[in-house]
This record gives C-alpha cells, sequence and structure tokens, in this order.
C-alpha cells in the first residue's frame, strides 16, 4: 500500500530524529535478507543501544538533508538499511561484520553489504566504516590505557629509585675496600 504524504512526513520526522541522536550511521544494502535473520540482527545489538531500520531512500536522503548530514550518492537505488549506532559504536560494528560473515554462503555471495557510513557528520567509505569493527571495544581500550599508564608509571618509580639505588651501591663499595 502507498504512503500518504503526512506518512512519508511522518517517516522523515523519524528518520530525521534517529540521524540527530545518533552518533554514527551505517549504511548496508540486504540482499534477500529474510525478515528473521534481521530480526536476530537486532536483538544482536539491542543492548548497544543500536537501532537497525530498513530505510526508503529518497526519505532518508531529505532526513540527511535536514539533519545537515553529507549526501549519499549510493542511496540512489535498490534497498538499503540503517545502523544508527550511540555511544558504543564499536560493538554494534563488531556485531555487523560477524552477521555479515554468518549470512555470506559458501559461493561468496552476502546478503548484506556495507555501502557507506557517516561518523561524527563526516561520510565514510566502505574501508572505513569496516575499520570501525576492527577497533577494540570500550574495555578493550580501557585496558590498553592502563597497560600504557603502568608502563609509565614503573618506568618512573624506577627512575626514581635509581639515585637511592645507585648511592647505596656506592657506600656500600666504599666500605668493602
Amino acid at each position: 500500500m502507498a504512503k500518504t504524504k503526512k506518512d512519508k512526513l511522518a517517516l522523515k520526522d523519524r528518520y530525521v530524529k534517529d540521524v540527530k541522536k545518533a552518533k554514527a550511521i551505517i549504511i548496508v544494502k540486504p540482499s534477500k535478507l529474510t525478515p528473521n535473520e534481521a530480526n536476530d540482527f537486532r536483538m544482536n545489538i539491542f543492548d548497544f543501544d543500536a537501532n537497525f531500520n530498513i530505510v526508503k531512500n529518497t526519505i532518508f536522503k531529505l532526513a540527511l538533508a535536514e539533519a545537515q548530514y553529507p549526501e549519499i550518492k549510493e542511496l540512489e537505488n535498490g534497498e538499503h538499511a540503517a545502523l544508527f549506532l550511540s555511544e558504543d559504536i564499536v560493538s554494534p560494528s563488531k556485531s555487523l561484520k560477524k552477521f555479515i560473515d554468518a549470512t555470506t554462503s559458501k559461493d561468496g555471495s552476502t546478503k548484506i553489504e556495507i555501502v557507506s557510513g557517516i561518523l561524527d557528520g563526516v561520510l565514510l567509505t566502505k574501508e572505513q566504516v569496516s575499520e570501525l569493527a576492527d577497533m577494540p571495544d570500550f574495555k578493550g581500550s580501557i585496558s590498553m590505557i592502563l597497560g600504557i599508564l603502568d608502563n609509565a608509571m614503573s618506568g618512573v618509580v624506577n627512575v626514581l629509585e635509581d639515585p637511592t639505588r645507585s648511592f647505596a651501591t656506592i657506600l656500600d663499595l666504599a666500605f668493602k675496600e
């Protein structure tokens, strides 16, 4: 059933709200994706406060323009979906990558393909979007930072202990002779 103008305006307003709320948006092209597979993916990303929706291309392009985001030229034809990411952009990206791998058939055809993305208002290529999944998640980033701080603090402690240790060694050598 065709959408009325009122329905289209409501949909555009919902897209604008989702776009403005999202820290990042990943645009994908689903091909022969079943509703059950899409719902499974939605359940996987639910805990990350991410949202996955099939979008109407023209209305979504209008919503991006209204939200003052760059135009995505790949939205010209075919079916597309948008993954709206909140604060945690890495974990849902990793889930998307796992989902793509899980839905890839033995002959190499994929049911879902990354097209483009937007991060903090900047247009990303599909390669840059794929790199998001390779980044460490929040817990991994914290552990890396703590490791760096631990190494730095150990170096400071060694530098501070070194003069005392050197003085004790000199005194020990002086009294041995």
